[in-house]
């Protein structure tokens, strides 16, 4: 007969996997209450065939155990009813049984009459809890605490005033009145194609504020040196030239952290600011940095101008050259020929020779009226006949001079000369021209050289200021502090993450 507070137990269809883990689980509570088993013999009977007893409930004395006791006596009569009475376990009576788990303590109590071993001890899990917390606590306090604490101190208490002069001017030429320009790209942008040189110049000024160039001049002018270690300044914001670092790069690298340049393409206007520890030093600086933007604009200027010039007068000198070529061939020509001009000589020659034919004509009309009433051989009519003859042959002889000469003859005809000297004042006429028309260029290229002249407008001069804008104290403290939070805290998100990953 069984105890009825015996456990009840309930046939359930398992699978091999859970059979096996309540075998070992039985094994497990067998093993920790066989030293209770062995103290309570003597006062609890026997098992029976079905490894219960009806005095369970009333075994051992109940003035000695305490209610954790009794709780922890049904768990001992369960894995002792897990066996059968001929010492096997129970699950070998059938394979669809199921053994009820011991109960387990309460952690923190404690039984007073039991050993240690049969009190659960928990698990170490709050001092770890507290650790995390400590760590997050002391990481938060040296990465947002301190550098926060470090920038106040600074920014309220060290860091020294700075100065800012500021200057605003454009590059600008005489063409900048007229229109835009008419192409698409001009209408869209504002930019017409006579402001592109002006854009250009401008983009120039710029960089070259932020140049070394710019430095090494203010440097021998003003000594930015001294301006920039002055005794007002923080060891912070001063310039610290290092002994193999006090170099025109050094200096020029600190100078593009105290000025600042900006150029607007579509309206063409330059903004400079600069900083520095006196009104005075900021004042004098922004003022010797946009004469040197006049000077260098000056320079592109008049270097334009001579680019523009020097291709026209290259040109006006080859034709000047030339020319000097065709007048000097023409004097050779005269010198060898003895006279100035074969034209004219040619027409003096042809007028001769019209005389003498109209004296002939004119004595042949005699000759034929003699011939009519004198005798053939009449003094007069001879006289008359050699008259004749004496034209005719003073005519040949200048007709040859003039186009032709006989085949013995040794004599230069003028027809040929004529020819010789034409081509000659050909060549004089086309130099003359040449040079004409390159003297012209010149002068035109001289014109829209001046007419493309830029220079710098400066319409808001550099003045002195009056109360210093930088540092921005509260916004670099607060500044820090959200860059402070930011890194502590994806810090600590990668940390946690990565000791996660690795457990």
């Amino acid at each position: 007969m069984t105890d009825p507070a015996a456990p009840k137990i309930a046939d359930v269809q398992l699978g091999a996997r859970a059979r096996s883990i309540l075998k070992s689980l039985a094994a497990t509570g067998q093993a920790k209450l066989a030293p209770r088993g062995a103290e309570g013999s003597s006062a609890r009977p026997g098992p029976d065939a079905r490894g219960m007893t009806s005095d369970d409930n009333e075994a051992g004395p109940a003035a000695g155990r305490g209610r954790l006791a009794r709780r922890a006596a049904p768990a001992g009569d369960e894995a002792a009813a897990a066996s059968d009475g001929r010492g096997g376990p129970l699950a070998t009576r059938g394979s669809n049984t199921v053994v009820p788990l011991p109960r387990r303590d309460v952690p923190g109590r404690r039984a007073p009459n039991l050993p240690d071993a049969a009190v659960a001890r928990p698990a170490p899990r709050a001092a770890a809890g507290r650790s995390k917390k400590n760590f997050v606590k002391i990481s938060a306090v040296f990465a947002i605490a301190l550098p926060t604490f470090l920038a106040s101190i600074y920014y309220g208490f060290i860091a020294a005033p700075q100065y800012v002069a500021e200057a605003r001017f454009a590059v600008r030429g005489p063409d900048d009145g007229g229109s835009g320009g008419g192409d698409l790209m001009g209408a869209l942008t504002g930019i017409g194609g006579s402001a592109a040189p002006m854009i250009s110049d401008s983009f120039i000024v710029s960089q070259f504020i932020e140049s070394g160039q710019l430095v090494g001049n203010l440097q021998r002018t003003l000594d930015l040196r001294a301006i920039y270690s002055h005794s007002n300044a923080d060891f912070l914001a001063r310039y610290r030239p290092y002994d193999f670092e006090d170099t025109i790069e050094h200096l020029t690298l600190f100078w593009n952290s105290v000025a600042w340049v900006y150029f607007e393409p579509i309206s063409g206007i330059i903004t400079f600011n600069v900083r520095a520890f006196t009104p005075e030093d900021a004042l004098k600086i922004a003022r010797e940095t946009v004469r040197e933007s006049e000077k260098l604009v000056n320079k592109l200027s008049e270097r334009a101008r001579e680019d523009t010039i020097s291709v026209t007068k290259q040109e006006q000198s080859r034709a000047e050259l030339r020319l000097k070529f065709a007048r000097k061939a023409i004097q050779d020509f005269r010198d060898r020929k003895g006279a100035t001009d074969p034209t004219s000589v040619a027409t003096a020659q042809s007028q001769i020779v019209a005389d003498l034919e109209s004296q002939l004509a004119k004595q042949e009309a005699e000759l034929q009226a003699a011939n009519a009433f004198l005798n053939r051989d009449a003094p007069t009519v001879r006289v008359m006949r050699n008259a004749v003859d004496a034209l005719k042959s003073r005519i040949a002889t200048e007709k040859a001079k003039i186009g032709s000469v006989a085949p013995n003859s040794q004599g230069q005809l003028i027809s040929a000369s004529m020819a010789e000297f034409e081509n000659l004042a050909t060549e004089r006429d086309f130099a003359q021209k040449a040079y004409e028309q390159a003297s012209q260029s010149v002068e035109a290229a001289r014109m829209r050289a001046e007419r493309q002249a830029r220079y710098i407008a400066t319409f808001v001069e550099p003045h002195m200021p009056e109360d210093s804008l930088y540092p921005k104290r509260l916004q670099m403290i607060f500044l820090v502090l959200l860059c402070s939070t930011l890194a502590w805290a994806i810090g600590v998100l990668v940390f946690y993450g990565i000791r996660d990953h690795s457990a």
